[in-house]
């Protein structure tokens, strides 16, 4: 039950009445949307980013799930909270939120439908095959994986609902 109401305030985060499921989920929307699938639980500002200052209301989420090691920075101290989280992050976020609680995360299936692969970056490549071979995050337009794609509010809200439900 604990579970279901912090997915249902994860939603609500990402699709509020005034925000269009078409809109791009930014990283510190997501990461809000992560942290409050696990309780929300008070958090300090632990300072990890220096583009995460201590008055945004995504501070708490972002310092949670860095030092739990679910997400990191974009380089040189940054954590680009404002910018649209694009798909292969998402899932290297999620492959790492599900090893920490113990799902399998090793790629099973075939990814000969994949036509983008060149377009994934290294660090990406198999956290993106492990989400779309899941069924996770869901194939693009014309078997795409698009990995440089952003999520929409809606897009995040099915990946959370498949994720902790």
């Amino acid at each position: 039950m604990k579970r279901l109401f912090a997915l249902a305030l994860s939603l609500a985060l990402l699709c509020p009445a005034c925000r269009a499921a078409s809109e791009p989920v930014t990283r510190g929307e997501f990461t809000v949307a992560l942290w409050e699938s696990f309780g929300g639980v008070p958090y300090g500002d632990t300072g990890v980013f220096y583009d995460v200052s201590h008055n945004r209301p995504d501070t708490a989420a972002i310092c949670w799930a860095a030092d739990m090691g679910f997400v990191l920075g974009t380089g040189w101290g940054r954590f680009d909270p404002d910018r649209p989280i694009t798909r292969e992050e998402a899932a290297v976020v999620l492959r790492r939120v599900g090893n920490f609680l113990g799902f399998e995360t090793r790629t099973m299936g075939s990814l000969a439908e994949c036509n983008d692969f060149d377009g994934i970056s290294p660090w990406a490549d198999d956290s993106l095959y492990w989400a779309t071979d899941t069924g996770l995050i869901p194939w693009a337009e014309g078997g795409l994986m698009a990995p440089q794609g952003t999520l929409t509010a809606e897009e995040a809200t099915g990946i959370f609902t498949r994720f902790f439900l």
